[in-house]
Parts: C-alpha cells; sequence; structure tokens
C-alpha cells in the first residue's frame, strides 16, 4: 500500500527499485515515512535538496530532543535511513549526474550521522546535572525515587525492578546489603546511600505480593516503567532518557572511579566481555569536568531534601 503523500517526493523509478532491498513491509514503511517527513519539512523533492536543508532539519530535530518530544536514537535513526536513500541515488548510476546533489561526496546527511554516532553511547547514559534533576522531579513519588536510585546505584534493570517481592529478597552480609535477583547467579550489591533510601521506603509501603506496584496494588511492567520515565523527563526539563540510560550510569560511574570490568560486570550482571562497551572516557571526562559540583556520587534520602 502505498502513500502517494510520502513517495510524491521521490522518483518513483528510484524508490521502487530502493524497496526491493527491505524484507519487512515495516521498515519499507519506516524509511517511506521519515523521507516524505524530511520531505515535506524541506517542502523539496529528495533530488532537489541542499546542504543547507539538510542543516535546518538537523537543528529543527535537535531542538524536539531538547524539548523531551523525541530521544537522541531517533534522531539518529532518521538520518541514518535518510543517508542509505541519498546513497542508493548516488550509486545508482544512470542519472546519477542529473541528481548531483544528492550523489557521491555529497551526501549532506553522512557528516551529521557521524556525530551521532559518536555521541551514540553517552546518549544511552544520563549526565550528572540531568540525573540531579531527574531525581527531584520524583522527590513527592517515594517509590519512584526508588526505582530511580536502584537503577542508577545499584544497576538494576527494569526487569528486575519489578520482579521484586519483598524484604525477603535483600540480605544483609556483615554492614552490606544485597538484592537477590532472578537470573543472576550471585547477588547484587546494594551501595549504602540506596539501602538507605529502600528502607525508607520499605517501612512506610502497604503490604503487596510485589515490592513496587500501581494504584491497584498490582505489580509494576516494564511498561510503567517507561512511562515512568517519560513522566519525570518532562517534568524535569531534561531529554526523555530511557530506564536503561539510567541504569547504564552505574557503569560509566564504576569506570569512571577505577573499578575493574570484573568487578562492573558483577555489578550489572553482564559478563566481562559484555561490559567492556561502557570503558569509554567519554562519561568520566563529564565527571571530570564538574568535579567541583560533585562532590561525591551519592543520592540523598528525600526525606532530607
Amino acid at each position: 500500500m502505498r502513500r502517494e503523500a510520502d513517495i510524491e517526493f521521490v522518483d518513483m523509478e528510484l524508490w521502487e527499485s530502493f524497496r526491493k532491498q527491505f524484507k519487512s513491509r515495516t521498515t519499507e514503511a519506516s524509511y517511506r515515512s521519515d523521507i516524505g517527513e524530511f520531505c515535506r519539512f524541506c517542502e523539496k523533492r529528495f533530488e532537489d535538496i541542499d546542504r543547507g536543508d539538510v542543516q535546518r532539519y538537523y537543528e529543527f530535530m535537535k531542538n524536539r530532543v531538547q524539548s523531551g518530544k523525541i530521544s537522541p536514537l531517533t534522531v539518529t535513526k532518521k538520518f541514518r535511513e535518510l543517508h542509505s536513500f541519498a546513497r542508493f541515488i548516488g550509486e545508482s548510476g544512470e542519472g546519477a549526474e542529473q541528481r548531483g546533489t544528492v550523489s557521491g561526496e555529497k551526501d549532506f546527511f553522512y557528516p551529521y550521522l557521524k556525530h551521532m554516532e559518536k555521541e551514540r553511547e553517552l546518549a544511552r547514559s544520563v549526565p550528572v546535572k540531568d540525573m540531579d534533576r531527574l531525581l527531584g522531579a520524583a522527590l513527592d513519588n517515594r517509590m519512584e525515587y526508588v526505582i530511580l536510585t536502584l537503577m542508577y546505584r545499584a544497576g538494576l534493570s527494569s526487569t528486575e525492578i519489578i520482579a521484586l517481592n519483598g524484604k525477603e529478597d535483600f540480605v544483609i552480609y556483615g554492614t552490606d546489603a544485597f538484592a537477590l535477583l532472578t537470573g543472576r547467579k550471585e547477588p547484587c550489591y546494594i551501595p549504602q546511600d540506596a539501602w538507605e533510601i529502600l528502607m525508607g521506603y520499605l517501612e512506610e509501603r502497604e503490604e503487596q505480593k510485589s515490592l513496587f506496584y500501581n494504584r491497584s496494588g498490582r505489580r509494576l511492567n516494564t511498561m510503567y516503567i517507561s512511562r515512568m520515565m517519560k513522566k519525570l523527563c518532562s517534568k524535569a526539563g531534561i531529554p526523555s532518557y530511557s530506564a536503561e540510560a539510567v541504569r547504564n550510569c552505574c557503569a560509566f560511574n564504576l569506570f569512571a572511579y577505577g573499578a575493574t570490568c570484573g568487578q562492573v560486570a558483577g555489578q550489572m550482571g553482564r559478563t566481562e566481555q559484555q561490559i567492556r562497551r561502557y570503558r569509554g572516557m567519554s562519561y568520566k571526562g563529564h565527571l571530570n569536568r564538574q568535579a567541583d559540583d560533585l562532590v561525591r556520587i551519592r543520592i540523598e534520602s528525600p526525606d532530607k531534601k
């Protein structure tokens, strides 16, 4: 099924050749939609775009990210598709000279895409200042504050958090607290600040079958946490970060303060090979730049705020 409003912006013969590479109708529809969106923004056919059009579109998308309307990864996905189509036109052979604006080295999307790919790992974490604002936005909801704390400080995933049942899922060894998580071979260490915040929640929560629950007393699901993140990010006035981005901060923080791959892997419940991708200097540099503001990574109890 074709949407003429989208494909009228491209040469139909070219589009028919390009779409044959897709095995999935969903993928084809995504490309068609994003190409159409870009051309409607420019008010031009794709073959007629220039460098200025792409720059204006990039600035428009960047503003949408900053306002929390879309995620940085969504923009990367759009530019990857636009780059792919531009490259296809450039490599299509016959007629490439007439389509010089998007052929060969004149693929205006690629420079932006290179920049986005470099930022991709950091986009999967939350800068310190944004994390502080995110926690501030959750101050009036102790359960959400505890969930953010467990993701950020202990590296628990959304799935692990919603599977917790109650006090029986935590143990004390000496002065240290640990969570017994489904699917992990070893208990997960809970830092002291996170444990104090969790204990405050345990003392006041209602008795339910799960540690975290909705207004009906039912166990949370991952969709709830996803919506919670969107709500809190909007309230905090920061880009829309995922729960996974908050969790990833735990690994970045550990590496930034000298932890080994084995130590980080143990905390995050991953293998050393999986955890090495977090071992970048970008987040460490970000922390160092804010050393004057950041005394130590510690989350205060909402009662002390």
